[in-house]
Protein backbone atom coordinates (compact mmCIF):
# COMPACT_ATOMS: atom_id res chain seq x y z
CA UNK A 1 0.00 0.00 0.00
CA UNK A 2 1.06 3.66 -0.62
CA UNK A 3 -0.33 6.83 0.16
CA UNK A 4 -1.10 9.43 -1.83
CA UNK A 5 0.88 12.44 -2.50
CA UNK A 6 -2.20 15.00 -2.08
CA UNK A 7 -2.79 13.13 1.13
CA UNK A 8 0.47 13.32 2.57
CA UNK A 9 0.57 17.01 1.45
CA UNK A 10 -3.03 17.68 3.11
CA UNK A 11 -1.88 15.82 6.06
CA UNK A 12 0.88 17.44 6.68
CA UNK A 13 -0.59 20.81 6.17
CA UNK A 14 -2.93 19.97 9.32
CA UNK A 15 0.26 18.79 11.34
CA UNK A 16 2.07 21.58 10.41
CA UNK A 17 -0.70 24.22 11.37
CA UNK A 18 -1.45 22.70 14.57
CA UNK A 19 1.71 21.75 16.20
CA UNK A 20 4.31 24.11 13.70
CA UNK A 21 7.92 22.81 12.78
CA UNK A 22 7.19 19.76 14.25
CA UNK A 23 7.65 17.53 11.76
CA UNK A 24 10.56 19.79 10.87
CA UNK A 25 12.03 19.30 13.93
CA UNK A 26 11.53 15.30 13.32
CA UNK A 27 13.01 15.44 10.48
CA UNK A 28 16.32 17.00 11.38
CA UNK A 29 17.17 13.99 13.10
CA UNK A 30 18.60 10.56 11.33
CA UNK A 31 16.09 8.66 13.40
CA UNK A 32 13.05 6.14 11.89
CA UNK A 33 9.41 7.80 13.27
CA UNK A 34 6.46 6.23 13.50
CA UNK A 35 2.52 8.02 13.86
CA UNK A 36 0.71 5.74 15.66
CA UNK A 37 -2.40 7.23 17.52
CA UNK A 38 -5.74 8.36 16.47
CA UNK A 39 -4.38 10.80 13.75
CA UNK A 40 -3.43 7.93 11.92
CA UNK A 41 -7.15 7.69 10.71
CA UNK A 42 -7.46 11.03 9.34
CA UNK A 43 -4.94 9.60 6.88
CA UNK A 44 -7.03 6.89 6.19
CA UNK A 45 -10.09 8.67 5.87
CA UNK A 46 -8.42 11.11 3.53
CA UNK A 47 -6.97 8.04 1.08
CA UNK A 48 -10.52 6.95 1.12
CA UNK A 49 -9.95 3.40 2.66
CA UNK A 50 -12.68 4.76 5.49
CA UNK A 51 -15.58 7.00 4.61
CA UNK A 52 -15.76 8.37 8.16
CA UNK A 53 -14.83 7.71 11.88
CA UNK A 54 -16.52 8.21 14.72
CA UNK A 55 -13.92 9.16 17.35
CA UNK A 56 -11.67 12.71 16.57
CA UNK A 57 -8.52 12.90 18.36
CA UNK A 58 -6.77 15.81 19.59
CA UNK A 59 -3.54 14.61 19.39
CA UNK A 60 -0.83 13.32 17.36
CA UNK A 61 1.43 10.48 18.57
CA UNK A 62 4.74 9.91 17.49
CA UNK A 63 7.46 6.98 18.52
CA UNK A 64 11.00 6.89 17.55
CA UNK A 65 12.87 3.54 16.85
CA UNK A 66 15.57 3.21 19.86
CA UNK A 67 18.48 1.55 18.85
CA UNK A 68 20.77 2.27 21.90
CA UNK A 69 21.19 6.17 22.34
CA UNK A 70 18.53 8.69 23.55
CA UNK A 71 20.91 11.53 22.24
CA UNK A 72 18.30 12.28 18.91
CA UNK A 73 15.11 11.93 21.05
CA UNK A 74 16.26 13.87 23.81
CA UNK A 75 17.75 16.71 21.34
CA UNK A 76 13.73 16.47 19.43
CA UNK A 77 12.31 17.14 22.32
CA UNK A 78 14.99 20.20 23.37
CA UNK A 79 14.19 21.60 19.85
CA UNK A 80 10.84 22.10 20.17
CA UNK A 81 11.02 23.76 23.49
CA UNK A 82 14.19 25.79 23.43
CA UNK A 83 13.47 27.01 20.05
CA UNK A 84 9.56 26.88 19.23
CA UNK A 85 8.49 27.62 22.86
CA UNK A 86 6.64 24.23 23.28
CA UNK A 87 5.53 23.40 26.86
CA UNK A 88 6.63 20.39 28.37
CA UNK A 89 3.44 18.97 29.92
CA UNK A 90 2.98 18.77 33.82
CA UNK A 91 1.64 15.39 33.94
CA UNK A 92 2.49 13.84 31.28
CA UNK A 93 6.55 13.91 30.38
CA UNK A 94 6.36 13.06 27.06
CA UNK A 95 3.73 15.34 25.71
CA UNK A 96 4.07 18.59 24.87
CA UNK A 97 2.01 21.61 23.52
CA UNK A 98 2.50 23.97 20.98
CA UNK A 99 2.82 28.01 21.90
CA UNK A 100 -0.55 28.68 20.80
CA UNK A 101 -3.90 26.60 19.67
CA UNK A 102 -4.63 26.61 16.30
CA UNK A 103 -5.91 23.79 13.86
CA UNK A 104 -7.02 19.88 15.50
CA UNK A 105 -4.44 18.72 17.14
CA UNK A 106 -3.73 20.26 20.81
CA UNK A 107 -0.29 18.63 21.58
CA UNK A 108 1.88 15.90 20.32
CA UNK A 109 3.13 13.04 22.71
CA UNK A 110 6.93 12.19 21.47
CA UNK A 111 7.33 8.31 22.26
CA UNK A 112 10.26 5.86 22.08
CA UNK A 113 9.66 2.03 20.86
CA UNK A 114 11.69 -1.05 20.41
CA UNK A 115 11.58 -4.20 19.04
CA UNK A 116 14.63 -5.36 21.25
CA UNK A 117 13.75 -6.71 24.78
CA UNK A 118 17.58 -5.71 26.36
CA UNK A 119 16.93 -2.45 25.13
CA UNK A 120 13.54 -2.15 26.48
CA UNK A 121 14.41 -0.23 30.19
CA UNK A 122 16.03 2.26 28.30
CA UNK A 123 13.52 3.10 25.99
CA UNK A 124 11.42 3.71 28.74
CA UNK A 125 13.48 5.16 30.69
CA UNK A 126 14.14 8.00 27.65
CA UNK A 127 10.38 9.02 27.91
CA UNK A 128 10.34 8.67 31.76
CA UNK A 129 7.70 5.69 32.05
CA UNK A 130 7.05 3.01 33.97
CA UNK A 131 7.69 -0.84 33.00
CA UNK A 132 3.68 -0.70 32.03
CA UNK A 133 4.86 1.10 29.11
CA UNK A 134 4.71 -1.73 26.36
CA UNK A 135 6.08 -1.95 22.89
CA UNK A 136 3.92 -4.73 21.70
CA UNK A 137 2.93 -5.04 17.97
CA UNK A 138 5.97 -2.22 16.88
CA UNK A 139 7.59 -5.32 14.96
CA UNK A 140 4.50 -6.26 13.03
CA UNK A 141 3.73 -2.33 12.69
CA UNK A 142 7.14 -1.52 11.19
CA UNK A 143 6.61 -4.38 8.70
CA UNK A 144 5.01 -3.17 4.90
CA UNK A 145 4.30 0.47 6.66
CA UNK A 146 3.05 3.35 4.75
CA UNK A 147 6.08 5.86 4.25
CA UNK A 148 4.48 9.35 4.76
CA UNK A 149 7.67 11.85 4.76
CA UNK A 150 11.46 10.40 4.28
CA UNK A 151 11.89 8.24 7.82
CA UNK A 152 8.36 8.75 9.12
CA UNK A 153 5.90 6.26 8.64
CA UNK A 154 2.87 4.67 9.49
CA UNK A 155 1.23 1.42 9.71
CA UNK A 156 -1.05 0.20 7.52
CA UNK A 157 -4.55 -0.68 8.44
CA UNK A 158 -3.77 -4.56 9.58
CA UNK A 159 -0.92 -3.43 11.56
CA UNK A 160 -2.58 -0.33 13.53
CA UNK A 161 -5.67 -3.22 14.28
CA UNK A 162 -3.23 -5.25 15.59
CA UNK A 163 -1.58 -2.16 17.61
CA UNK A 164 -5.10 -1.65 19.25
CA UNK A 165 -5.14 -5.45 19.89
CA UNK A 166 -2.71 -5.27 22.10
CA UNK A 167 -2.86 -2.25 23.47
CA UNK A 168 -6.17 -3.52 24.92
CA UNK A 169 -5.48 -6.87 25.78
CA UNK A 170 -2.23 -4.53 28.79
CA UNK A 171 -5.07 -2.62 29.85
CA UNK A 172 -8.91 -4.26 29.29
CA UNK A 173 -10.67 -1.99 31.63
CA UNK A 174 -9.24 1.60 30.37
CA UNK A 175 -8.39 1.19 26.89
CA UNK A 176 -11.92 -0.01 25.64
CA UNK A 177 -11.96 2.51 23.18
CA UNK A 178 -9.08 0.80 21.63
CA UNK A 179 -11.50 -2.24 21.34
CA UNK A 180 -14.26 0.12 19.86
CA UNK A 181 -11.36 1.46 17.65
CA UNK A 182 -10.20 -1.67 15.76
CA UNK A 183 -13.92 -3.07 15.83
CA UNK A 184 -14.83 -0.01 14.22
CA UNK A 185 -12.11 0.03 11.50
CA UNK A 186 -12.60 -3.34 10.39
CA UNK A 187 -16.50 -2.32 10.03
CA UNK A 188 -15.90 0.55 8.03
CA UNK A 189 -12.98 -1.13 5.96
CA UNK A 190 -15.36 -3.78 5.13
CA UNK A 191 -18.03 -1.85 4.12
CA UNK A 192 -15.81 0.43 2.34
CA UNK A 193 -17.10 0.70 -1.38
CA UNK A 194 -13.62 0.11 -2.49
CA UNK A 195 -13.09 -2.61 0.09
CA UNK A 196 -12.29 -5.40 -2.17
CA UNK A 197 -9.05 -3.76 -3.22
CA UNK A 198 -8.01 -2.78 0.20
CA UNK A 199 -8.79 -6.03 1.70
CA UNK A 200 -6.60 -7.47 -0.73
CA UNK A 201 -3.48 -4.92 -0.28
CA UNK A 202 -3.63 -6.24 3.48
CA UNK A 203 -3.78 -9.19 2.91
CA UNK A 204 -0.18 -9.08 1.52
CA UNK A 205 0.78 -7.95 4.50
CA UNK A 206 0.61 -11.81 5.85
CA UNK A 207 1.46 -13.41 2.29
CA UNK A 208 4.54 -11.01 2.07
CA UNK A 209 5.54 -11.10 5.70
CA UNK A 210 4.93 -14.77 7.33
CA UNK A 211 3.73 -13.15 9.82
CA UNK A 212 2.23 -16.48 11.83
CA UNK A 213 1.64 -15.27 15.37
CA UNK A 214 0.27 -12.14 14.50
CA UNK A 215 -2.19 -13.86 11.58
CA UNK A 216 -3.20 -16.30 14.31
CA UNK A 217 -4.33 -13.84 16.99
CA UNK A 218 -5.91 -11.94 14.38
CA UNK A 219 -7.68 -14.87 13.18
CA UNK A 220 -8.65 -15.72 16.83
CA UNK A 221 -9.91 -12.31 17.39
CA UNK A 222 -12.21 -12.82 14.15
CA UNK A 223 -13.74 -16.11 15.85
CA UNK A 224 -14.57 -14.54 19.09
CA UNK A 225 -16.02 -11.92 17.29
CA UNK A 226 -17.75 -14.09 15.25
CA UNK A 227 -19.50 -16.28 18.03
CA UNK A 228 -19.66 -13.00 20.46
CA UNK A 229 -18.47 -15.94 22.78
CA UNK A 230 -17.25 -13.79 25.59
CA UNK A 231 -13.78 -13.85 26.87
CA UNK A 232 -11.74 -10.92 26.57
CA UNK A 233 -13.35 -9.96 23.17
CA UNK A 234 -16.71 -9.75 24.29
CA UNK A 235 -18.77 -6.94 22.53
CA UNK A 236 -21.16 -6.72 26.23
CA UNK A 237 -17.88 -5.20 27.56
CA UNK A 238 -17.64 -2.26 24.67
CA UNK A 239 -21.56 -2.09 24.40
CA UNK A 240 -21.99 1.54 26.35
CA UNK A 241 -19.10 2.60 24.95
CA UNK A 242 -20.18 1.82 21.52
CA UNK A 243 -23.60 3.58 21.82
CA UNK A 244 -22.22 6.17 22.70
CA UNK A 245 -20.26 6.10 19.71
CA UNK A 246 -23.97 6.19 17.79
CA UNK A 247 -21.87 2.87 16.14
CA UNK A 248 -25.10 0.90 17.07
CA UNK A 249 -27.49 3.13 14.59
CA UNK A 250 -24.61 2.33 11.48
CA UNK A 251 -24.08 -1.60 12.36
CA UNK A 252 -26.15 -3.59 14.67
CA UNK A 253 -24.48 -5.55 17.02
CA UNK A 254 -26.37 -8.52 15.54
CA UNK A 255 -25.25 -8.05 12.10
CA UNK A 256 -20.99 -7.46 13.68
CA UNK A 257 -20.60 -11.25 13.10
CA UNK A 258 -21.05 -11.36 9.41
CA UNK A 259 -19.03 -8.25 8.94
CA UNK A 260 -16.25 -10.00 10.97
CA UNK A 261 -16.73 -13.17 9.25
CA UNK A 262 -16.29 -11.01 5.87
CA UNK A 263 -12.81 -9.67 6.85
CA UNK A 264 -11.23 -12.90 8.01
CA UNK A 265 -12.18 -14.57 4.97
CA UNK A 266 -11.08 -11.91 3.04
CA UNK A 267 -7.90 -11.01 4.82
CA UNK A 268 -6.83 -13.96 7.30
CA UNK A 269 -8.12 -17.03 5.37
Amino acid sequence: MQLKKTTVNFCRSQFDLSLPNLLDVILGEDIETYLIGAGVFDVYLKEGWIEKFSRQTGDLDFTMNYIGDQSAYKRICQNLQEHYEYVKDDVHPYRYHPPKMQGIYAYVDLLTFTTDKELASQARGAMNVGEGFSFEGMDFAALNSLKFINKIFLPNPLAFIYLKMRSYFHNPNNRKKDFVDLLELILRISTQKNSPVVLSELKKSFTQNKNQFVKNEIEKLCYSLEKDSGGLWDLEDIKQDYAERRLDEEFLLDDIPQFIEFFRMQVVD
